[in-house]
């Protein structure tokens, strides 16, 4: 949360969940900025529209929020209004006829500012939004999750139906999570031109982008996997292919290279079970660290893992990764799963894992509803529109995995293009960047057997084009050179 730390030293003066003295301090806080004429200003501007009248749960400090909002609008950011009128027609419009109350305006307005010592002689845009209405926002999420789950308990009472366990539970749960990230974060709202103009004059922040272990494709991609600073974050990026051309080892990949530089993963895996990924995962670390270290001696591959065959060596490194930052960082999720509780799931995630930096998915046509047929196509649709939407409300790149058509077996240039993918229209339209994999090898025996090709076919602010780099199925890791 960005600003609730400001906030915490006024939280033992909070004698309630009530709303009611935040609604009197900030109506209070409005009128004295009338009446000094600070309503010009455009931080006054900022503070009355991060608020909105469902914040306000006394009648009369909603009709003068609503006043005091509509006049606010008619002075907008730039503070330009008609000498005089605004002021003068907005003052009586507070100050009288809209609070119509036994006690007068002024009374209410005072008794704001002595109601406690929260708000006692601290008016000022900077407390009202970094403290004030923080706390508000929270207090605001208790009772939106309070009634939130009065719906969820009402639903668990109902008799066990196919829609209760698959639709309406998981969406009550849904909607909890998102009440809790909407509300008790302080969002940032549209800072304008001039703060990106700014941001543009400066150097690229050391966490723009974290790199996906292969070079080639971190510069066809804006740099990599998308990091807390980057302008790119939020991504949908889609990897397809025909079966056993290498998804999974290609997200597997990304997937620990993330992990391995100290980066947050989880890993949906509708194909295959937790532990056949994690061993993957097992390889793969195993032969990029060896990699890094610039000599590739004995590594642990798959048939090591399956065969519990290891020398001394490989026991030990083995052996350490139990304790290690790795395992930790790295989240595998097996269970079949709808858009829905998918969504669910990576928004609990980013809540409890800020370095959560990628999303991986494997593969689309594994999610519930989206086999990939004619009729499944809207399910199709409306999962990858969710995905896009999650990303970008989260601002972390999510991998999608997607099988193509079989259409591609019949061509003799066997690479897949857009047209192949299933469902492709919505695929494409929602995608930032679409990836097609092809192994020479699985079709030519004489081909050579490491040779992966990956044509970037889709690339939202890149370029697109066919790159070639490696594949080692033993170890599962694609990687550009050695």
């Amino acid at each position: 949360m960005k600003k609730i730390e400001k906030a915490e030293s006024l939280i033992p003066f909070m004698r309630s969940w009530d709303t009611t003295e935040m609604e009197e301090a900030f109506v209070a806080f409005c009128v004295d900025a009338i009446e000094s004429g600070d309503y010009r200003s455009s931080k006054m501007y900022e503070v009355v529209s991060s608020v909105n009248d469902s914040w306000f749960s006394d009648r009369k400090m909603r009709a003068a929020y609503i006043a005091i909002s509509k006049a606010m609008l008619e002075v907008g950011k730039d503070g330009f209004i008609m000498p005089g009128s605004i002021a003068l027609r907005l003052n009586a419009m507070i100050m009288s006829g809209i609070l119509k109350s036994e006690e007068s305006g002024e009374q209410i307005v005072e008794n704001a500012r002595s109601a406690s010592p929260l708000f006692a002689g601290v008016y000022s845009f900077s407390v009202l939004s970094d403290s004030v209405i923080p706390l508000w926002r929270l207090k605001l999420a208790r009772r939106y999750l309070r009634n939130s789950a009065e719906l969820l308990v009402d639903a668990l009472d109902e008799s066990p139906s196919h829609e209760l366990l698959a639709e309406k539970i998981p969406s009550l749960i849904e909607r909890q999570q998102t009440i809790w990230n909407s509300l008790s974060e302080d969002e940032q709202g549209d800072k304008g031109w001039d703060s990106t103009i700014t941001e543009l004059l400066q150097p690229l922040p050391e966490n723009n982008t974290v790199s996906t272990g292969i070079t080639i494709l971190d510069n066809t991609i804006q740099g990599g996997i998308a990091g807390p600073d980057s302008a790119y974050g939020g991504r949908l990026i889609v990897i397809a292919a025909r079966p056993a051309m290498g998804k999974t080892t290609a997200a597997v990949t990304l997937a620990t290279h993330l992990a391995n530089t100290g980066n947050n993963v989880a890993f949906f895996s509708l194909e295959m079970p937790r532990r056949q990924i994690e061993y993957k995962a097992v390889s793969c670390l195993d032969f990029l660290r060896m990699k890094e270290a610039g000599r590739i001696v004995d590594p642990i591959r798959m048939g090591n893992l399956q065969n519990r065959s290891y020398s001394p060596a490989q026991r030990q490194r083995i052996k350490e990764l139990n304790t290690s930052s790795f395992v930790k960082a790295f989240d595998v999720f097996d269970k079949s799963q709808d858009v829905a509780s998918v969504a669910a799931t990576v928004r609990m995630l980013a809540r409890t894992r800020p370095n959560l930096r990628g999303i991986f998915i494997d593969y689309l046509q594994l999610i519930d509803g989206c086999t990939g047929t004619a009729n499944d196509a809207t399910a199709i649709g409306v999962a990858t529109k969710t995905l896009k939407r999650l990303a970008v409300e989260l601002g972390i790149d999510i991998i999608l995995m997607s099988q193509v058509n079989r259409g591609v077996e019949q061509r003799n240039d066997k690479m897949p293009t857009l047209s192949d993918l299933r469902a492709s229209g919505r695929i494409e339209e929602d995608a930032d960047i679409v990836m097609f994999l092809f192994r020479p090898g699985y079709y030519d025996t004489e081909a050579d057997p490491y040779e992966l090709a990956i044509s970037v076919a889709k690339n939202r602010g890149g370029i697109t084009g066919t790159l070639q780099c490696k594949i080692d199925l033993a170890s599962s890791v694609v990687f550009d050179r050695l």
